[in-house]
């Protein structure tokens, strides 16, 4: 269900500001939000800054050894520890981000060397030392790569001139050459080398010939490299420290999210306002009461045009399931929360999508001991939740159907490959009631809003009509027109009463009838829960009939054959985990959503104590 909100404003002394913000923290009851003329709390920028800086630093002890896994184990920290600065994790983030600039600044000179080194390579051969590749009193001197396919041409040209020049080994851009021409023929040299492409080499700056320059160059690259291996060892060497960090880490991030509160504020008060939940209003007060007296605290219901957050609020079996919401969007407030309906049945879809028996207590026995040992939290708890739910529902409709790894055995029902007709019946039916089941909800909220007229003759009048449907095809007699032609006549005469005269509400009407192929639409979408079935079905079996065909092969055989059923299992179940819960989300978004959903709510998210890597006790 969607929570009740109240807007919460509070008054208090700038003097209790600090204390009051730790105790609502603490607490972790009353979304906080900025009105015009509030700002930070001193400090603010610089606690950000260190926080930024703290998480590159955690970010470069993963890159060397550091553990980071999908679901880590928070470290305990009673409330009290986790207030005390001890100044460990200061001075082990300020000592890593300063080992993690020098290395990274090492790095690019060592690239560079090795770059320069790199560009020695055609000139090798050259035995002139490079500091006197220049110009001379007589001379001009040219270094650079000329095209391969030029050569010829440029030779036929030099002939002619005052100069001489010599080739070396190939680079990206030529041929490597060395030009010496005199002062009298430079300009013709010039052109000559213009109208051939040939580019100038960027030639180290330093002494000696090409090898002695490139083994110098070289030799720095390594004793840099040589310094990167101690640095990254010396950081390995604090890895076991790596929670006074984290526990760093944990403490800015609460104290920068204070700090982002600060109010309005005069010479000697502050103003605070946001939203709490109405059933914690009480609770709020007495939090303030228990750091100061000097406060004034007032609770009001949303006055008309302001948004509340949303909050919603379920039993454990349907709490899971509002991730699933979640991933689409949270409903507006003042709607409905859909998750008690949705729930069941996303369960009954995702279990027929999947639909084999096998696959199923696998994945209940797997997720059983991952949610034991990992203990996931928030959102990676509730989704997980969601697909070991829709694991028990495979292994329900996977007995029904007699799917067990792709192996037919003791169907409870009937085996959709054998009887897909009835499979199709089945799907149809329950997309059926999915779909009412939406229809029923938007009469609710119509009803609850007095439109009284909307609930009979947008929704109403549509669910009279499909009984007389379903009437027609399953009940002799005429009850069945009767009630179709009752809902078509409704439709077609109040269905475009918004408009005026009495020819345009009847041709609205008529359009509104014309909105029939669209719930078809919506029900043969459901056909999907058959498809998804059939793929899983049809996948396991020819992964079976492989092994079956390797095991004949004698011992390597059944080794394959082995693999084969384990690897081929395993990829079925993932891909097939993936599309059960795709599809079965989608047609609540598309198909059921649509016929009542208001989504654009916003999150509730309350000045709390939001760790990443520890839990705190309080």
């Amino acid at each position: 269900m969607l929570v009740p909100m109240q807007k919460l404003t509070l008054y208090a002394l700038k003097a209790d500001r600090d204390a009051l913000l730790l105790a609502l923290q603490k607490d972790g009851s009353v979304m906080l939000e900025p009105e015009a003329g509030s700002k930070s709390l001193p400090g603010a920028e610089a606690v950000s800054a260190q926080l930024d800086k703290t998480g590159a630093v955690l970010q470069f002890l993963v890159q060397n050894g550091a553990k980071n896994p999908l679901f880590p184990q928070k470290e305990q920290v009673s409330y009290p520890d986790f207030l005390k600065e001890t100044g460990e994790g200061k001075r082990l983030t300020e000592q890593l981000d300063t080992t993690a600039s020098k290395i990274a600044s090492l790095e690019s000179e060592a690239a560079a060397l090795r770059i320069q080194a790199e560009s020695l390579q055609p000139w090798l051969q050259l035995d002139i030392p490079l500091e006197q590749l220049s110009f001379t009193e007589t001379t001009h001197c040219h270094v650079g790569f000329l095209p391969e396919k030029e050569l010829p041409a440029f030779q036929q040209g030099m002939a002619r001139l005052l100069a001489d020049w010599k080739t070396y080994g190939d680079g990206q851009d030529g041929r490597a050459l060395v030009i010496l021409a005199y002062n009298r023929d430079e300009e013709a040299v010039k052109h000559l080398l213009k109208e051939h492409d040939f580019s100038e080499a960027v030639l180290p700056k330093r002494s000696g010939t090409a090898v002695q320059v490139q083994q110098e160059l070289l030799q720095e690259a390594k004793e840099r490299e040589d310094k990167i291996a101690r640095l990254q060892q010396e950081t390995k060497d604090t890895l076991p420290q790596k929670q006074q960090v984290e526990l760093y880490y944990d403490q800015l991030s609460t104290t920068h999210e204070r700090l982002q509160n600060g109010g309005v504020e005069t010479v000697s008060a502050f103003k605070v306002q946001g939203w709490v939940r109405k059933d914690r209003a009480q609770r709020v007060e007495k939090v303030v009461q228990s750091v100061t007296d000097a406060y004034q605290l007032t609770f009001a219901d949303p006055a008309e045009g302001e948004i509340p957050p949303t909050v919603l609020e379920n039993g454990k079996l349907v709490e899971p399931y509002e991730s699933v919401v979640e991933l689409y969007s949270l409903p507006k407030a003042g709607s409905i929360d859909p998750d008690l309906i949705m729930a069941p049945f996303h369960f009954i879809f995702f279990g027929m999508m999947l639909s084999d028996a096998g696959y199923g207590l696998v994945l209940t026995v797997m997720l059983y001991f991952a949610l034991k040992k990992f203990k996931p939290t928030g959102f990676a708890r509730q989704l997980a939740l969601v697909i070991f739910f829709g694991s028990i529902s495979t292994v329900l409709w996977g007995a029904m159907f007699g799917g067990w790894f792709g192996l037919e055995w003791k169907p409870l029902l009937f085996v959709p490959m054998k009887e897909p007709l009835k499979m199709l019946a089945l799907c149809f039916g329950l997309g059926a009631i999915h779909l009412v089941a939406g229809m029923l909800v938007k009469v609710y909220m119509l009803l609850r809003d007095g439109d009284v007229m909307g609930a009979v003759c947008d929704q109403i009048s549509w669910l009279i009509m499909f009984l007389g449907f379903f009437l027609m095809a399953l009940v002799p007699g005429p009850i069945g027109k009767y009630l179709a032609w009752l809902g078509a006549g409704i439709i077609i005469l109040f269905g475009g009463r918004e408009k005026k005269g009495i020819v345009s509400r009847l041709l609205g009407g008529l359009l509104t009838l014309y909105n029939i192929s669209g719930y078809l639409s919506d029900l043969l979408s459901y056909s999907r829960i058959f498809a998804l079935g059939l793929a899983t079905g049809v996948i396991a079996m020819v992964i079976n009939t492989v092994a079956q065909m390797l095991w004949s092969a004698g011992p390597v055989g059944i080794v394959a054959a082995i693999l084969v059923l384990l690897a081929g299992h395993y990829f079925n179940i993932i891909i097939n985990v993936l599309g059960a819960f795709v599809h079965s989300s989608r047609l609540q978004y598309i198909e059921f959503f649509g016929k009542f959903y208001e989504a654009g709510g916003r999150a509730f998210l309350p000045l709390a104590l939001r760790t990443k890597f520890t839990d705190i006790t309080k």
